[in-house]
């Protein structure tokens, strides 16, 4: 089980610095936090909810939708993320917070939300032990976060300019997690009756400069430690925008594929 060896500092930078265009250009993000509400069982409809990487508060504004009456807390590693997601849920409790390390007590909440998250974390079994941790017994853990499959014409484009270009750019995509090592992360942090699955979502956009500015606007950019420093090269991004194009370009513009891995799981009573 790995994941990706990750800049934390990098990750908060890059979200605090997109907070107030995030919702302009987080479309998938916004489809996928819809999916999540409409999986969450029925039942866990009382007491109060928190939304782990809540940024500008999708996920709890529409769970408060919902059920208005339900006490909601929002929380983001970067602080104008966790500000943005307050103003948009006047009444609701915010404070920052890493998921790997969550400021609230143990057996604080009924339900525990959060999406478009996880695959930011180095360390996954210690953010799910988190959430297991400020759950009351038989409360409801459910989750979205970006897995293997995310971006994969992206990253096929970027491989096979590197190499037509014969650069000497090293290859530093960002790895996504997959299902078996979050089930597994899942099972370390205690969690029991797994329910995961995977869906796909693609995004269409006009042009290859598109899809990039968009990535970048909401906060996606590779932060990766191993990540080279220095600019990239010009050339290996003209090839890319290239190469996507031909390989990619359908009636509907050019793809971009994300793999999301929904989970529903519950802390032992």
């Amino acid at each position: 089980m790995t994941f990706s060896a990750l800049d934390k500092m990098q990750v908060r930078h890059h979200f605090s610095e997109h907070a107030g265009e995030y919702d302009l250009y987080a479309r998938v993000q916004k489809r996928v936090a819809g999916r999540l509400l409409e999986l969450l069982p029925g039942t866990t409809i009382s007491g109060p909810a928190l939304d782990v990487g809540t940024g500008t508060g999708e996920v709890a504004r529409r769970l408060s939708e919902l059920h208005p009456q339900r006490p909601l807390y929002v929380s983001d590693i970067a602080h104008d993320m966790t500000r943005v997601a307050q103003a948009n849920l006047p009444g609701s409790f915010a404070a920052d917070g890493d998921a790997q390390s969550l400021p609230f007590r143990s057996e604080s909440f009924s339900v525990v939300l959060s999406s478009s998250v996880f695959q930011w974390l180095e360390d996954l079994p210690a953010a799910f032990n988190e959430c297991r941790r400020v759950l009351k017994p038989g409360g409801v853990f459910a989750f979205a976060m970006f897995c293997d499959g995310t971006l994969a014409e992206l990253r096929q484009v970027f491989g096979q300019a590197l190499s037509g270009c014969r650069s000497e750019w090293p290859f530093h995509f960002q790895t996504f997690p997959e299902r078996r090592g979050v089930e597994t992360a899942l099972e370390i942090a205690g969690f029991s009756g797994h329910r995961c699955h995977v869906e796909t979502e693609v995004e269409y956009h006009g042009s290859f400069r598109d899809l990039m500015v968009g990535l970048k606007r909401i906060g996606a950019q590779n932060a990766s430690r191993t990540r080279p420093k220095g600019l990239f090269p010009r050339r290996v991004l003209v090839e890319m925008s290239r190469l996507y194009d031909e390989l990619f370009r359908s009636d509907d513009g050019l793809p971009a594929s994300y793999g999301v891995l929904y989970g529903v799981v519950r802390k032992p009573a």
